[in-house]
C-alpha cells in the first residue's frame, strides 16, 4: 500500500476557481513524480512512493473540516497531513482565532493518535482592497479585520508546538514582489495559477527537508 500525504482545507486547497489540476496539491503530485511542467526539478519523491490526496472543499471552515476529518483524512491512514484553513472562519465570523486554533489542535491530536504527522499551514493573507469589491461585496465584511484574525491565528499556530509551515508569511513576501494585485489574486482571496505554483514550490522545499532527515 502506498504511503499517503493528505492535504485538507478550503477552496485554496481545492484550487478554486481553476481546474483541480492547477491546485497546488496537484502540482506537488506531479512534481514528486517528475512529470511537472510548472516545476522543473528531480523527482525526489518517486522512489518514496507517496500518493497525494486532495481534500480541499470550497467554503469550508475549521469546524467543517473537523467534522469530516475522520472520513477525509484518517480513513486514508496518511503518513503526513497538511491542513490549510481559517480564512472562512473569519470571513463568515464563525470562529475567533482561538476557537479556530482549538479545532486545529483537535485535528492534530487525531492525526497523532493514528500514527501520522500534522503540518499546519498558516493561511495566506487576503488582498483587502480587492476582496472588498470582488468577494462577497456588500456583505459588510471587514477584510482588514480578516487579515488581523489571520495574523493572530498564525501566531497561535507558531506557538502551538504542532509542526507548521509559515505559508502565509512566505506568500506575503511573494506578493510583495508584484506592483499589481491582479498578478497575485483573482479576487482578493484566491491566488492566480502562478500563486499555486509558488505554494507548491514552498511545500516541496519543506518536504525535501523532511525526506532528507
Amino acid at each position: 500500500m502506498k504511503k499517503k500525504i493528505v492535504f485538507i482545507g478550503n477552496s485554496i486547497v481545492a484550487g478554486y476557481p481553476w481546474s483541480k489540476g492547477k491546485s497546488f496539491p496537484s502540482i506537488i503530485r506531479r512534481a514528486l513524480k517528475g512529470d511537472c511542467e510548472e516545476i522543473l526539478q528531480p523527482a525526489f519523491g518517486r522512489s518514496l512512493g507517496f500518493e497525494i490526496v486532495n481534500k480541499g472543499v470550497n467554503g469550508d471552515t475549521t469546524a467543517g473540516i473537523l467534522g469530516r476529518f475522520r472520513d477525509d483524512v484518517l480513513d486514508h491512514s496518511p503518513e503526513l497531513v497538511f491542513i490549510m484553513t481559517g480564512t472562512n472562519d473569519f470571513i463568515y465570523r464563525d470562529a475567533t482565532p482561538r476557537e479556530a486554533m482549538d479545532n486545529l489542535v483537535q485535528m492534530a491530536k487525531l492525526v497523532e493518535a493514528s500514527g501520522g504527522k500534522t503540518v499546519l499551514l498558516t493561511p495566506i493573507p487576503v488582498d483587502a482592497g480587492k476582496a472588498e469589491f470582488m468577494w462577497m461585496a456588500g456583505c459588510g465584511i471587514s477584510y482588514p479585520a480578516v487579515n488581523r484574525d489571520i495574523a493572530e491565528l498564525s501566531e497561535l499556530i507558531a506557538q502551538s508546538g504542532i509542526g507548521y509551515l509559515d505559508l502565509g508569511g512566505a506568500f506575503a513576501e511573494y506578493a510583495s514582489g508584484f506592483d499589481e494585485p491582479d498578478l497575485v489574486y483573482l479576487d482578493g482571496i484566491h491566488p492566480m495559477p502562478e500563486g499555486h505554483v509558488f505554494i507548491a514550490e514552498t511545500i516541496i522545499d519543506y518536504l525535501k527537508e523532511e525526506f532528507e532527515k
